[in-house]
């Protein structure tokens, strides 16, 4: 019972790190939507989009701490009138990704890298950042 009961705190934590850096990411000008995970039927409402998916968990430093490796999707509608073209599109995603950076640096977690090229969807431009975010578990 203790154990899971540890188990249930550490996950708890874990979403807690998750949901902070969400609401963070969520105020960054122009964010149409910001939500954990990648679902079906992304309209061009939810446009840009800023998405977190959690690909790893891992030990952190110092020992009570844990790493959620988490990719963070952020895209834009290419097709749309105020669209200004591919070369606008990335010069806003660029933008973007520099404030996605800059916050996640404020919340001391690590940005690893940027993919550029993660379209999944015709109409729509997306980039993948790859960071680490930290949270704090209970001891064993």
């Amino acid at each position: 019972l203790c154990a899971g009961v540890l188990r249930a705190a550490g996950a708890r934590l874990r979403l807690a790190t998750l949901t902070a850096a969400r609401d963070a990411l969520a105020l960054i000008p122009d964010v149409a939507s910001c939500k954990i995970g990648l679902e079906q039927g992304i309209t061009a409402a939810d446009y840009p989009l800023i998405r977190l998916v959690p690909s790893r968990i891992t030990p952190g430093r110092p020992y009570n701490n844990r790493t959620a490796e988490t990719l963070i999707y952020f895209g834009m509608d290419v097709t749309g009138a105020d669209a200004g073209g591919l070369e606008a599109v990335y010069a806003a995603l660029f933008a973007l990704e520099a404030e996605i950076i800059e916050r996640l640096r404020a919340m001391h977690h690590r940005y690893i890298e940027t993919v550029t090229d993660e379209d999944r969807l015709d109409a729509y431009k997306l980039m993948t950042i790859r960071a680490e975010l930290v949270g704090t578990q209970p001891a064993p």
